[in-house]
């Protein structure tokens, strides 16, 4: 199965505009608080808009399981990403060193260690320090927000490796490179 392409061209703007509104528009806001708006619009980040078709797009990683970068944040380590696959498969046995919630788009998910299944609708968070083994059953796509970094284990629970947003990042970019697509950098904030 070939990940699908993505059009580096379409990169979203980057500044947020509040538009002008004189005092005759009707509005309620106070001088204060349209003074704290503009404040807002010149020190905060933009509002991000990221269309899964045109400015990211699926690569492999382990077995039949894809990848897909929707946000890497560099200053807090958080990273979102879509998982999917086609089919049924297994993540191997992980550890979070962060808070983990993930939203299940289609099909069903779960942990090994849990009784417990994920279906389309259901959210999930996982905390800091648990330890448990990721199934997905076939047609599964799920988005996650990971934050900090995850440690897969071998078997006897020692480290096998680790990932965080840069490990995942360079994924990404290295899968980029050899399909001679251009990465899209606007995924970063």
């Amino acid at each position: 199965m070939a990940p699908s392409t993505t059009t580096p061209d379409l990169v979203p703007e980057p500044v947020s505009k509040l538009p002008e509104r004189p005092r005759e528009d009707g509005s309620a806001l106070s001088e204060h608080e349209r003074a704290e708006i503009a404040f807002v619009d010149k020190y905060s980040a933009p509002d991000v808009y990221i269309n899964e078709k045109k400015d990211t797009l699926w690569f492999p990683w382990i077995g039949p399981i894809e990848l897909k970068p929707m946000r890497m944040e560099n200053r807090t380590g958080t990273f979102v990403v879509g998982l999917r696959s086609k089919v049924a498969a297994s993540l191997g046995k992980h550890r979070h060193r962060g808070t983990v919630t993930a939203i299940t788009m289609s099909g069903e998910w779960g942990y090994k260690e849990y009784d417990w299944v994920a279906r389309p609708g259901d959210w999930v968070c996982e905390n800091p320090g648990v330890i448990h083994t990721l199934s997905v059953e076939d047609n599964t796509d799920i988005v996650f927000t990971i934050t900090g970094s995850i440690e897969f284990l071998n078997d006897d629970d020692s480290l096998k490796f680790a990932l965080d947003i840069f490990s995942f990042a360079k994924m990404y970019y290295d899968h980029c490179k050899e399909k001679g697509i251009k990465p899209n950098d606007a995924l970063w904030h």
